[in-house]
């Protein structure tokens, strides 16, 4: 009797050993999940974000679930990214101009004119840079999914037309949280003044700034024009979005699901980089209508900014860990 109770004992010991043993979870459980973003659902990356929600859904007969809060409904881009590493939200797509509170070599994207055009982008991300970034980014827990086109940036602001960078002297630019793009006012002589992009339209409206650097979609989309008179076609930065899920969500996943992941988020990338080219011209007609002033730069222009930001290249260098590695990989990627 006393050994038949051991052996009972010793299975009882060794049930919970065999099924943590297990490799894959149980192909009827359904994972919810969140992603959450700060854009308004109707531009290119609001609707990627619904299209890249449906088609898991629909993948995984139902197996992943993801409800998407678009318009800053669950916080900024870093208050979400925050959520990501705690474990309450599972995707985002963050502005890269928020990321390098959280992995400094993200930086990399707020480096004035970096890139000739989108192409030059899509490559370097998809390639050489973006390999370097993605382990960085894993380090912190959130796993690179994709990169997605947000566009390039452009000066507006309520005091005068920029032409040149003497033009922007003694003006207040909002520039999100990364240092470099605090140096890059500096550099030009303007002042940088970090504000919450939800809170931006109000901050030009009460003249709290007298400026800020957007993209054409978000300038038209969230009606910048409305406190703006001035525009300057700089295209002087870039606003990627770095498509992300947390670690501990995606290991969560078996192995399957990771797979529908992946597939499902590579073909939504391809998607939303040609539908933002196509709505940034679009846009950019619109806010023609609008009645702000816009100002186009010559080659000759546009060479004396590029002249006046050198400055911030050095920065970048000196302060980032790994940042002459990425400048190297970022001139290969480039063709500078």
């Amino acid at each position: 009797m006393k050994r038949i109770i051991i052996l009972l004992c010793a299975a009882l010991v060794a049930l919970p050993a065999f099924g943590a043993g297990q490799a894959e979870p149980p192909e009827d459980r359904v994972y919810e999940a969140t992603f959450a973003h700060v854009v308004r659902p109707t531009i290119a990356k609001g609707i990627a974000a619904d299209m890249f929600a449906e088609m898991v859904e629909e993948r995984s007969n139902g197996r992943i679930v993801i409800n998407v809060y678009p318009d800053s409904q669950l916080g900024n881009d870093r208050e979400i990214t925050e959520q990501m590493q705690l474990g309450d939200i599972e995707f985002n797509a963050p502005f890269a101009g928020v990321l390098p509170a959280f992995v400094s070599q993200t930086q990399i994207f707020d480096l004035p004119f970096a890139f000739p055009d989108s192409q030059a982008i899509f490559d370097a991300m998809h390639g050489e840079v973006g390999d370097v970034l993605d382990q960085y980014l894993l380090d912190q827990g959130l796993r690179v999914l994709g990169y997605w086109d947000g566009g390039f940036k452009h000066f507006t602001n309520s005091v005068r037309p920029i032409r040149t960078p003497d033009d922007m002297a003694g003006l207040r630019f909002r520039v999100s949280q990364s240092p470099l793009l605090i140096a890059q006012m500096q550099a030009l002589g303007a002042a940088g003044i970090d504000i919450p992009f939800a809170e931006l339209y109000t901050a030009l409206q009460q003249g709290t700034v007298d400026g800020q650097e957007n993209t054409l979609a978000n300038n038209y989309t969230r009606r910048f024009y409305e406190a703006q008179d001035y525009m300057t076609l700089s295209g002087h930065g870039y606003l990627g979005y770095i498509f992300l899920v947390s670690e501990s969500f995606y290991q969560s996943l078996p192995s399957d699901l990771q797979q529908i992941v992946e597939e499902v988020a590579a073909e939504v990338a391809e998607w939303q980089w040609e539908a933002a080219a196509e709505e940034n011209d679009a846009f950019l007609e619109q806010l023609r209508e609008t009645g702000i002033e816009i100002t186009e730069l010559s080659s000759q222009q546009r060479q004396a900014f590029i002249d006046a930001t050198q400055s911030v290249y050095d920065d970048f260098e000196r302060t980032v860990p790994g940042g002459s590695e990425l400048l190297q990989a970022l001139y290969r990627a480039t063709g500078r």
